[in-house]
């Protein structure tokens, strides 16, 4: 039985005695419904005859082929042929949008609502989506997977995942806003290599593009091939510089977490633990073990991974103090930058 959810309007059209209609995905329903597969108990989607997509978060108990850590996403190989989706830029996706969300049992229809800035997700507003459900336009073609909530991964970066045997997001150790109605450097990485950006740079242009988004800007970074050079031309001040920056490999963001730290080995979760230590790093070199909390740097207390990548982008110093706490004993390491 198909359940409709009619996000916006429904209520005042109530008021005013007028029938309210809403796009009809049905069609599309039906025929997107043959594009479910099924490994295991994962739900996938079939991006291919012989190839399929899923989000989990948890490591799937069949083979696969494929796993991006920082998306959760996983490419399965089926023996058998299916029909496949037809994947569609969301770059032409506009706030207000009818879209809908479908799995092989059930339909939601809404309007989009928020763009993530591509590591993090799209946004189907209101609709509390199965993850592994596809995001449909009337097109019948699909914008992106849905990961639950309303949440939705992009088709840009599905496209990205499954073309690519490599998995890696390119990187040149700045995280961006928007403020004031400039793009701005957020945060600077001081353990990435040769970094030169400084927190509150505008960017006006990046490889000759005017600046436009936070998506368009995250985009060219991320999707740039390792080792070659981006090109920002920024405002420091009054005075206008052109920074040429060498891309190298993203370790932390999206599902992961994102702190700096991760070029170190060292990945948090929201309660400042360690979840996971890269081997041969300097986490694990430095004796720290999983379950590790991180109370404070320096002689700074700290409560969420933004204050950690907030205290690293204003060091003035080529070392710091992390102080951990192990059940009942604390004990600082130094980390060098």
């Amino acid at each position: 039985m198909l359940r409709v959810v009619v996000l916006f309007f429904l209520f005042f059209q109530v008021l005013n005695g007028a029938n309210f209609t809403y796009p009809d995905f049905k069609q599309c329903h039906t025929k997107i419904s043959k594009s479910f597969v099924y490994f295991g108990d994962i739900r996938a989607v079939a991006v291919s005859k012989n190839l399929a997509v899923a989000y989990s978060q948890t490591k799937p108990k069949v083979d696969f082929i494929r796993f991006d850590p920082f998306l959760n996403l996983y490419l399965f190989r089926s023996k058998k042929n299916h029909q496949p989706v037809k994947l569609r830029s969301t770059h032409g996706l506009k706030l207000g949008e009818w879209i809908a969300g479908m799995d092989d049992r059930s339909l939601f229809v809404g309007n989009f609502a928020k763009s993530g800035e591509l590591l993090d997700s799209f946004h189907l507003q209101n609709v509390k989506l199965e993850p592994n459900s596809i995001i449909s336009c009337l097109c019948c073609e699909m914008y992106g997977l849905g990961v639950g909530g309303g949440y939705f991964i992009g088709s840009e970066l599905i496209k990205r995942f499954i073309a690519s045997e490599d998995i890696y997001y390119g990187d040149i150790g700045a995280r961006f806003e928007r403020r004031a109605g400039f793009f701005t450097v957020k945060s600077v990485d001081p353990f990435h290599p040769n970094h030169s950006l400084s927190v509150g740079d505008i960017v006006l242009a990046i490889n000759g593009q005017k600046s436009t988004s936070l998506k368009q800007i995250n985009q060219i970074i991320l999707f740039s091939k390792l080792k070659s050079k981006v090109t920002l031309e920024i405002l420091r001040g009054n005075q206008k510089l052109k920074k040429n920056l060498i891309v190298h490999s993203r370790s932390g963001g999206g599902y992961l977490s994102d702190t700096f730290l991760e070029n170190r080995g060292i990945f948090l979760d929201e309660d400042m633990k360690i979840i996971k230590i890269e081997q041969k790093s300097f986490a694990a070199q430095s004796g720290l073990h999983l379950g590790d909390r991180l109370m404070q740097i320096d002689h700074k207390k700290i409560e969420n991974q933004n204050e950690i990548k907030e205290y690293f982008s204003n060091l003035k110093s080529n070392e710091a103090q992390l102080l951990f706490e192990r059940s009942d004993f604390q004990f600082f390491v130094k980390i060098e930058l």
